[in-house]
């Protein structure tokens, strides 16, 4: 096992490029979605991209799916036959990607999709991700206040195709568990400006407990990725180290990321919190310990937030006891 701090690389070889596509007269399908018949992931096809005037497929909307188990793969056809009687919205809009549920994926994937400097929009527009019931929750309005947009209107695509006289399609700037683009990390930077920039008074040091989240996941009989007890060790353990254990899930959306933009050092376990050092600046030092979804290796996603940030990250086995653990971060820190 390295205790070498060290930026991670991409998980796959970026293979496309940032571009920002005007769309007059666009078509947007409505979100549909079924299973495929496969071995392995991708086991289930999404549909619901942007279309031009006269039904091509513009690539640009599509979400790359398909990577590091990501379950979901995007089966748009190449041309589609735009319905005249679908509502239509006048104006500028700007195309958001996918508007989705999840608060880390929100923040890594549909936020960073508005990637292009902001600019007067009559208001932006999503495609739903899983379908039925798509709500638009404070913490995902406020997000998007953050980013540039606030108090912009809101259309979310789901069950009716929808036109629009103009649309503007950003290329997404994150694929997940695969690579990045520069626009996301603007973003994430847009985000922390709005917020007031990293709390003066955060701790050097923090670590995201998960004792509190699993709790309420166990209370509901859900399953988690990590046992009661090992959750309270590894607070034990972070405490005794000089970190600030935090429950993040307890805090304002505005505080996760000021404190997250201005700790010198994020630990915690593989997933959502950890993924809020993509508010953290360029030099954050990020401490990954792994679980039962991925006991051995950096969850892939981590790795293009930290590669993207350049933040130096060390991951720690799931098999580590927690005086391993205890005794890994004396080397890493120092103490």
């Amino acid at each position: 096992m390295s205790l070498d701090w060290a930026v991670p690389e991409f998980p796959h070889r970026p293979q496309d490029e940032q571009v920002v596509v005007d769309v007059p007269d666009a078509f947007l399908t409505r979100m549909t979605k079924g299973p495929l018949r496969t071995a392995q992931p991708p086991n289930r096809w999404i549909r619901g991209a942007v279309h031009d005037a006269s039904g091509a497929l513009v690539e640009a909307s599509q979400k790359i799916g398909g990577l590091g188990g990501n379950q979901l793969a995007q089966a748009d056809p190449a041309r589609v036959k735009p319905r005249s009687d679908a509502r239509r919205l006048e104006g500028t809009w700007l195309y958001g990607g996918h508007w989705i549920g999840h608060f880390g994926h929100f923040f890594t994937e549909t936020l960073t999709t508005l990637w292009p400097e902001p600019e007067p929009v009559a208001g932006l527009v999503f495609h739903a991700y899983f379908g039925g019931d798509v709500g638009i929750a404070p913490w995902q309005s406020q997000l998007v206040d953050l980013a540039g947009y606030p108090g912009d209107p809101i259309e979310v695509v789901d069950r009716e195709p929808l036109r629009v006289e103009r649309l503007r399609v950003p290329s997404r700037s994150v694929v997940v568990n695969g690579w990045a683009h520069p626009g996301a990390a603007a973003v994430w930077d847009r985000v922390v400006t709005a917020a007031g920039g990293p709390a003066p008074d955060a701790p050097p040091r923090v670590y995201f407990s998960r004792t509190s989240f699993n709790a309420g996941l166990r209370a509901a009989g859900r399953p988690t990725r990590t046992t009661e007890e090992r959750d309270r060790a590894l607070d034990e353990v972070f405490g005794d180290a000089g970190f600030a254990v935090v429950t993040p899930e307890e805090l304002p959306v505005i505080d996760q990321i000021r404190l997250a933009a201005g700790a010198e050092v994020l630990a915690g376990c593989a997933g959502t919190a950890l993924h809020l050092s993509a508010f953290a600046p360029e030099g954050t030092r990020v401490i990954e310990i792994g679980d039962a979804r991925s006991p051995d290796v950096q969850v892939p996603q981590q790795q293009v937030i930290d590669h993207l940030r350049r933040h130096p990250s060390v991951f720690l086995p799931a098999a580590l006891t927690s005086t391993e653990v205890a005794a890994a971060l004396g080397t890493l820190t120092g103490r």
